[in-house]
């Protein structure tokens, strides 16, 4: 296996709503905490993963830092959803919530697009070659939503599950063999 950090990360991301789901119904459990913990932790596991591809150090490194930046962020947003503190919701929610995690999701989608060019080979390439076209332009309708004055959040808001694909992706990419 190439990477088990990159195939754990993966599948801790793509159990989000079943976790969710089930945290609710079965415990009572806001979904919204459960999903900022689970993708902490995904994106904590990704972040390591990245130096388990051959890729050039610098994107590695990038993709390091933007996964456990989204880690952090994550992280913070849960922990204001279990005390309940208003500055603290407002810094993680509004403040570092709505651009940072904006920029910092899209820098981690070039990482991908890193791994499809320099370490994807085979079927996995044309699997993540598929996966990254369609988040591409599940990308270039959300900018024409916003263009229009709209966005993709009241329009098309289930199109964010399309940002799950890269990690199903990534659960083929890490299972293959190192080299």
């Amino acid at each position: 296996m190439k990477s088990q950090r990159g195939f754990f990360g993966a599948i801790i991301f793509l159990s989000v709503l079943p976790l969710a789901a089930l945290g609710q119904m079965i415990f009572g459990i806001e979904a919204e905490l459960i999903i900022h913990f689970v993708c902490a932790a995904g994106f904590a596991l990704v972040s390591l993963a990245v130096f388990d591809f051959k890729i050039p150090a610098l994107i590695n490194w990038a993709g390091c830092l933007t996964a456990g930046a989204l880690a952090v962020i994550f992280l913070l947003q849960g922990v204001s959803q279990l005390v309940q503190n208003d500055s603290l919701g407002y810094f993680v929610f509004q403040i570092l919530g709505q651009r940072l995690e904006a920029v910092l999701v899209k820098l981690i989608l070039l990482w991908f697009a890193a791994l499809l060019i320099f370490d994807s080979r085979g079927k996995t390439r044309i699997l993540g070659f598929v996966v990254m076209t369609v988040v591409l332009c599940t990308e270039i309708y959300s900018y024409y939503l916003a263009y229009t004055g709209s966005s993709s959040d009241t329009e098309a808001g289930i199109l964010k599950l399309l940002y799950l694909l890269p990690f199903v992706w990534l659960i083929f990419e890490s299972r293959k063999s190192g080299n």
